[in-house]
């Protein structure tokens, strides 16, 4: 038995005859044999977390496949009053590494992603920090979303809320995808129509039009309204584009613009 290990069996007995336990004789018995343990292996973690290795596995990311157990506790209690390294020893580099507070969204380094934040919390900095492309384009294009932290619509990490959440749909039975089709998430004022639109969600807002198009007895009544409002919302073709120059050149010269004679394109003047 080693010197260490004897001491301890010896310094417990005269009082456990007495009937007394000493914390503080105890303690240092305690750190004796501690001190002659042998040193930890990559393997001896989860012989007593077991869950903690489970968890790691399954969500863990590259705090699983990068590093082991011993990089970031690298001492056991007793032998150490920190059981793990801070976490800007190995994060560096980054502008989200230099924010500080690390749990106050890593809230388990075991799963630091799954475990990404208490919704409560209200984040901006933090966020945009990882996600600057999201910073600029509400920079850009000012809107009520702007205002708000991330965490309002983003409860966790990935988790997006859909827009029928806070919103109001422009008609009975739209869907969270018919919103994106035209409303970017962080820049929802900004209307970029993409794929197919049907025309009914345009005529929420432009009741005229609609009411136009529906009375022309023209071509103009039965094509979608992307046909025409290609690109960024309000965007408006020139006739030509379509017509090329249909009369004679001696009427183009006379009459420079092609709704002066035929009246507003929904609503379209024919000789027809």
């Amino acid at each position: 038995m080693s010197r260490s290990r004897f001491f301890a069996a010896e310094c417990f007995q005269p009082l456990c005859r007495q009937g007394r336990i000493l914390l503080l004789v105890a303690s240092f018995c305690v750190c004796a044999i501690a001190a002659d343990a042998a040193e930890l292996e990559r393997g001896d973690c989860g012989k007593c977390h077991s869950e903690k290795v489970r968890v790691l596995t399954v969500a863990g990311g590259p705090h699983a496949t990068e590093v082991g157990c011993l990089d970031c506790h690298p001492q056991h209690p007793p032998r150490s009053g920190t059981a793990f390294r801070a976490c800007d020893e190995c994060h560096q580099s980054r502008p989200h590494y230099e924010i500080g507070g690390c749990r106050h969204c890593h809230t388990d380094p075991h799963q630091p992603l799954v475990s990404l934040r208490d919704p409560l919390k209200p984040m901006r900095l933090e966020c945009l920090s990882c996600h600057p492309e999201v910073g600029r384009q509400m920079n850009e294009n000012p809107s009520r979303h702007g205002e708000l932290y991330c965490t309002r619509c983003h409860s966790r990490h990935k988790e997006v809320s859909t827009c029928l959440d806070c919103h109001e749909p422009h008609l009975a039975n739209q869907t969270n995808p018919d919103c994106g089709t035209c409303h970017p998430t962080h820049a929802p004022l900004r209307i970029v129509p993409a794929g197919h639109v049907p025309s009914r969600f345009c005529q929420v807002c432009h009741a005229q039009a609609a009411r136009d198009l529906a009375a022309t007895k023209t071509n103009h009544g039965g094509i979608n309204c992307l046909y025409c409002h290609q690109g960024p919302h309000r965007s408006i073709p020139d006739c030509q584009t379509c017509h090329g120059l249909p009369h004679a050149p001696s009427i183009h010269r006379q009459h420079r613009g092609c709704l002066n004679c035929h009246g507003g394109a929904h609503h379209l003047i024919s000789n027809r």
